[in-house]
């Protein structure tokens, strides 16, 4: 895969430039974010920065299995030039910088960081095509399972190359990728040699689906060291998915399930065959003549979990690189070995003001198999293999301010009401609040 996107990209940069449809260079600042500057033929170098001040408490940590309560701030600078050539070349530099202090233990692994390259990639442009290589973010769809882990403090990218065909709203990405694995020193941070991403992800607007969409995608995945609770191993999937999404005459969807195939080579199972699957949905219905703009919104999940772990099959589940803070902020859960129905209600007291509460109730798909926590993909929560299969159920409360000026502040507060299987395995409610502030420029 890697080998054939270079020789895209020479194939690319063999062509003749394209036509310029003007050669006025302000017209390549037009509605650029950050600071832009405009010279030569339509050429530009534009200047962004980000910062994140974000403080969190959890009370405990892990459900407090092997944990306690916790407290933290988390720091976070990033700034980044993009060089736009009217050739159809384009350098993208963004830096990083992160901190934390007060988490019991030392930070965590994407806590904190010094002075790095966040992304740094070389781009090519002809017509519909591109072509990226280099360190870059790569989120798709809903980030259910490609994100940019905006909650942590140190956001997903990789190393690798990425080519993309753009016609109107339809749209197709080749990939070929390694995250980036964190280190706490000065420009240390190198491709993880134990993850490996690769396929194609599709984005399709058929004109006789009116307002729908679809993502269509296959991804190929390689974890070494990967752990379930039926053992450790290896771990090789093929992931086959369909997204559904939308919005029209009040109503908005987000509908998406996958299979996955592959193998898992683990101790003391021996090879696996992997037969995993998932159905994710959100759905709901703004009032937009009401007062405050109330959206009912429902979210229904289910990831499938191993019934048996004698049976020569792996079926749990896993969310390759998800959005942590899919089912709250509070990240407590993995999607895996779950099934989980979230009823949410959003306000917008004011347009730069919104507020979001829901009640989220979960529970373990397969009783056989183990709860899943987070850090992403998923890890297995000690003494939940074989518990009760009802997890238990958390009240959200999420608020955002845009205060201007590309400044918002955020407060999000959840409660965690421990079901049985968490209370078998020696756990309790969590309580956790966090509050952010963010400016971008």
């Amino acid at each position: 895969m890697f080998f054939l996107l270079i020789l895209a990209f020479a194939l690319l940069a063999s062509l003749p430039s394209p036509a310029l449809a003007a050669r006025d260079p302000e017209l390549a600042c037009a509605a650029k974010r950050g600071r832009c500057i405009a010279f030569g033929h339509a050429d530009s170098l534009t200047f962004d920065a980000a910062l994140r001040l974000r403080s969190e408490t959890i009370r405990p940590v892990r459900f407090g299995i092997g944990g306690s309560n916790d407290s933290l701030v988390l720091y976070r600078g990033l700034a980044s030039a993009d060089l736009r050539l009217h050739t159809g070349f384009e350098a993208v530099l963004e830096l990083g910088a992160h901190a934390e202090t007060g988490r019991s233990g030392g930070p965590g692994a994407v806590d904190q960081g010094a002075l790095d390259a966040h992304q740094a990639w070389l781009g090519w442009h002809r017509d519909d095509w591109s072509l990226r290589l280099g360190r870059q973010e790569a989120p798709f769809g809903s980030s259910r399972i490609v994100s940019l882990r905006d909650g942590p403090n140190i956001r997903l990218a990789f190393d690798g190359a990425r080519m993309t065909w753009s016609g109107g709203a339809n749209r197709l990405d080749l990939i070929a990728l390694r995250p980036v694995r964190n280190r706490p020193g000065a420009f240390d941070d190198v491709g993880e040699r134990k993850l490996a991403l690769w396929g194609a992800y599709a984005t399709l607007a058929p004109q006789a689906a009116g307002p729908a969409r679809f993502d269509v995608y296959w991804l190929g995945y390689e974890r070494r060291d990967a752990r379930f609770a039926i053992g450790a191993g290896d771990e090789y999937r093929q992931s086959l998915g369909l997204r559904f999404f939308g919005q029209f005459d009040g109503w908005d969807w987000n509908w998406e399930a996958l299979v996955q195939r592959g193998r898992f080579d683990g101790a003391p199972v021996g090879r696996q065959r992997i037969r995993a699957w998932t159905v994710a949905t959100d759905s709901g219905f703004i009032l937009a003549e009401r007062a405050w703009r109330p959206r009912l919104g429902l979210k229904a999940d289910i990831a499938s979990g191993d019934a048996d772990p004698g049976d020569g099959r792996l079926q749990t589940f896993n969310g390759l690189f998800p959005k942590a803070s899919y089912f709250s902020e509070a990240s407590l859960l993995a999607p895996a070995n779950l099934i989980d129905l979230q009823p949410t209600l959003s306000l917008r007291p004011r347009p730069d003001l919104e507020v979001t509460a829901g009640w989220d109730w979960v529970w373990k798909q397969r009783r056989a198999d183990a709860v899943y926590t987070t850090p992403t993909p998923l890890r297995v929560l000690p003494g939940s293999i074989g518990s009760s299969r009802r997890v238990g159920n958390q009240i959200k409360l999420e608020t955002r301010l845009r205060l201007g000026g590309g400044a918002e502040l955020r407060l999000d507060l959840v409660h965690f009401n421990a079901g049985p299987a968490v209370r078998e395995a020696g756990g309790g409610d969590v309580d956790y609040i966090a509050s952010a502030f963010g400016w971008s420029w």
